[in-house]
């Protein structure tokens, strides 16, 4: 007899949700969801253009040296291995090709523009963190802290099976974003 109880309960659940959509616990979860993914598309979005200088100086280097291996007496392996894979992710495209050059001038002079593209990009989108609006998101985890279980329980009808994988969710901070968007590491030039 108990387990005809439970079968109704779902039959009823199933019955509510596709007449009603879905039980108000799970479209809690799905704001906490969209709330940060709209946050970090708008923040990857606004990383893409404010990489644009350090992709074009970034592929003007590329170009200038031709190879990564050319570049290795003029920075440190680690510094070269982080340009390159910087490099592949921001693919950039020049819209006139360069001369490749061996002379170590013309390569320093790149690199040098370079890092101050790079310390500019760091100098703004340190900015762009710190004034990072997190109170959306945060409201949202906080009203799923507050209120998900309940919701849970009702949609339910046991409090013990509501609390079956609830974890609370932390609130996002600046630092989780510097952590998920961190500043670029400036190469150091060798003299």
């Amino acid at each position: 007899m108990n387990e005809n109880l439970h079968d109704e309960d779902q039959r009823i659940i199933q019955e509510i949700t596709g007449r009603f959509g879905a039980p108000s616990f799970i479209r809690r979860a799905k704001q906490v969801e969209v709330a940060w993914s709209n946050l970090v598309e708008r923040l990857e979005q606004m990383r893409r253009q404010q990489l644009e200088m350090v992709g074009l100086r970034l592929g003007q280097l590329s170009a200038r040296a031709g190879t990564w291996e050319a570049l290795r007496g003029l920075l440190r392996d680690a510094d070269l291995d982080r340009l390159e894979r910087l490099h592949g992710e921001l693919q950039p495209r020049l819209r006139m090709p360069l001369e490749t050059t061996t002379s170590g001038r013309v390569l320093r002079s790149a690199l040098h523009e370079l890092a101050a593209a790079m310390e500019a990009f760091n100098q703004r989108w340190s900015n762009v963190i710190a004034g990072a609006d997190l109170k959306p998101v945060n409201d949202v985890r906080e009203a799923y802290n507050r209120y998900f279980l309940l919701e849970k329980e009702c949609a339910l009808g046991s409090a013990r099976v509501a609390q079956i994988g609830f974890q609370r969710i932390a609130p996002v901070t600046l630092d989780d974003l510097r952590t998920r968007f961190p500043v670029l590491n400036i190469p150091e030039i060798n003299s």
